[in-house]
């Protein structure tokens, strides 16, 4: 078999165009395409220049050049490009639901186009889809190929409007009627509308709604996943009960349309309960396997886990993105040199050197991360479906949760320093509209914030750190995991008595040394967080005092009235004066351009549905 790299004219891997880029891609030190079939693999690479070969011939997808499209057009687009990406059939059903490397390239690809698109599929069928598949049962798989088929449209709704982190506190409730085997989903007032919903906005027609779950008699079961219709698939118009609409216009990814949902008393069949982890029989009683209601309302939100494991690999297609735009410019931009007559390419300079290659170093080192995690995340999710309850499983999940948030945060904030330093590296050509490293800063901006804020998330991360350093010095117990992540802490007051010896330049360069260095620092700041900790709760302090007594903050809302012009000047319904946050929030939202109206072109969505496959056999 001859290497993929001796073979010059193998379509799936063709030589770049010759250019002044030739010299620099001389100098290299490896052959590229070796190292190409290596990081990803002959199968993956074909796949993805079948998808890209697709969208790059198809007048649909011709990127519109000179003019900024209008919202309302962006929208339109998307979705009928997203439709267009059904009707190539690239991933069947029973793939996308069983290959996890092949889902993870279409999106990578989608997403390397436009994120507007990828996020839409994304939310359509992996968040939307997924939640199906696997928070609920067999009688929820009819949903599945209307899923594929379009028949239906959906969305993931657990953010509303005056909560988004603390997800228990979500007030959108699901009272259960057994005399009509009926459960009504309700939202008591406007803080509690569903807010912030990608493809609720204008398209979507289903909902998985996270609401509070009550049983007669009045008690509480926690917030539980339902199956909620909140349009006509046949019309776009909203169900009885439903007030539906777009939040508006945002810093970024345009094409999706965002939305809110408030519900008056819909009711729903038991049916539509998505109940692996509870349930509720005819007559009105609550069964679940999982008694632990901690773990239940973890099995409950398992999907974010993946989520945040997409967002690493989307914030890494940004920072692959814009590595590659800013390098490519710095390679062939010339500017200054040994003489007047003589000028050289800036990427020569050592300080454009220091600024870009960190981040070239970062995209493969979290390339590598997203995808690891993406395939422990597929062994976590294949025991779910399995039942199994073994507390190796239940150990994978937490560990899982705590590398997914910590990795988000991570990701998400390494490609939005990465796109901006790149930006500043190209100068004001990086500026230009046209050279995209504005869309990719605006479009990477909400991965900080989505499936929870960052700064939360690492808490979260850090939360579950001490807790095994907790169970080690009170019970006994290793320090160890399912993946292995945290094994090396169990070691920890060994590691925290290590120096470092090294005595010449070689020692310094052995790639231990930051390893080590890494373990000491991050073991220093476990054992002193757990001490301050421990500290404050033996002086009766709750958990929830313990982690906040450290805030600085009485003197900071005078301090702002200082500087903050009046509400006109300012102009943010979140930051006005009088503190009324929801309330003009929602009044804002509200008064937006069409916001309650379908969208123009939802016609679309009720004609031509697309054949499976039916564009397949032509490619």
């Amino acid at each position: 078999m001859v290497p993929l790299g001796e073979r010059s004219n193998d379509p799936v891997l063709p030589d770049p165009p010759q250019g002044p880029l030739h010299v620099a891609r001389a100098r290299a030190s490896f052959p590229w395409k070796e190292l190409a079939l290596f990081w990803e693999g002959e199968d993956t690479l074909r796949f993805k220049k079948t998808i890209f070969s697709a969208l790059e011939n198809d007048p649909l997808f011709a990127h519109p050049r000179g003019s900024r499209l209008s919202v309302e057009k962006y929208q339109e687009l998307s979705f009928l490009r997203c439709k267009r990406v059904f009707e190539y059939d690239f991933l069947p059903l029973g793939d996308m639901l069983g290959s996890l490397p092949k889902v993870l390239a279409l999106v990578e690809c989608l997403g390397m186009y436009d994120w507007s698109l990828a996020t839409k599929f994304f939310l359509h069928v992996l968040t939307f889809g997924s939640a199906i598949y696997s928070s609920g049962s067999e009688r929820h798989f009819k949903y599945l190929p209307k899923i594929f088929s379009l028949e239906i449209f959906g969305c993931f709704a657990l953010t509303e409007v005056s909560h988004g982190s603390n997800t228990k506190s979500m007030r959108t409730t699901a009272h259960y009627d057994p005399t009509t085997q009926e459960f009504i989903i309700h939202s008591p007032d406007f803080e509690a509308a569903k807010f912030w919903v990608g493809n609720m906005g204008k398209t979507a027609t289903h909902a998985v709604v996270f609401a509070q779950l009550y049983t007669p008699g009045g008690r509480c079961h926690g917030l539980h996943p339902f199956l909620v219709q909140i349009r006509d698939p046949k019309t776009l118009l909203p169900m009885p009960g439903v007030m539906v609409g777009d939040i508006g216009k945002k810093l970024g990814q345009n094409g999706l349309d965002n939305g809110f949902a408030m519900f008056h008393k819909v009711r729903i069949p038991r049916q539509d309960l998505l109940n692996r982890s509870g349930d509720v029989t005819p007559e009105g009683a609550y069964v679940t396997h999982v008694k632990d209601v901690g773990q239940r309302f973890s099995e409950s939100l398992g999907s974010l886990s993946a989520n945040r494991v997409a967002i690493v690999g989307i914030s890494v297609v940004n920072l692959k993105l814009a590595v590659s735009i800013a390098l490519r410019f710095s390679a062939t931009r010339r500017q200054f040199g040994p003489t007047d007559k003589e000028e050289v390419p800036v990427l020569e300079y050592p300080l454009q050197q220091w600024r870009l290659l960190p981040y070239l170093a970062a995209a493969y080192a979290l390339d590598h991360f997203s995808k690891s995690l993406f395939l422990d995340l597929g062994e976590l999710q294949q025991g779910l479906l399995g039942k199994d309850r073994s507390v190796r499983q239940a150990e994978l999940g937490r560990e899982i949760h705590a590398l997914s948030s910590a990795g988000k945060a991570l990701a998400s904030w390494t490609a939005q320093r990465g796109i901006q330093e790149c930006r500043e590296a190209c100068g004001g050509h990086g500026y230009l509209a046209m050279n995209r490293l504005g869309d990719l800063r605006d479009d990477n901006d909400p991965n900080c914030t989505y499936e929870g804020d960052n700064n939360v998330l690492l808490q979260q991360t850090s939360n579950y750190l001490l807790g095994l350093l907790a169970r080690r010095d009170q019970g006994g117990a290793r320090i160890e995991s399912p993946l292995k992540t945290v094994d090396f802490l169990d070691a920890y007051p060994d590691i925290l008595g290590r120096r470092f010896e090294g005595s010449s330049p070689e020692d310094l360069l052995d790639s231990s040394v930051p390893l080590a260095a890494y373990e000491w620092l991050v073991c220093y700041l476990l054992r002193e967080s757990y001490q301050r900790l421990s500290q404050e709760k033996r002086s009766g302090r709750s958990d929830f005092e313990a982690r906040n007594n450290c805030q600085l903050k009485d003197d900071a809302v005078a301090l702002v009235d200082v500087i903050a012009p009046p509400d006109f000047i300012l102009d943010s319904p979140i930051g006005r004066a009088d503190g009324e946050l929801y309330k003009n929030l929602w009044t804002a939202v509200l008064q937006g351009n069409k916001v309650l109206e379908r969208a123009s072109w939802w016609s679309e969505f009720a004609v031509n549905k697309p054949v499976i496959g039916s564009l397949k056999s032509k490619l």
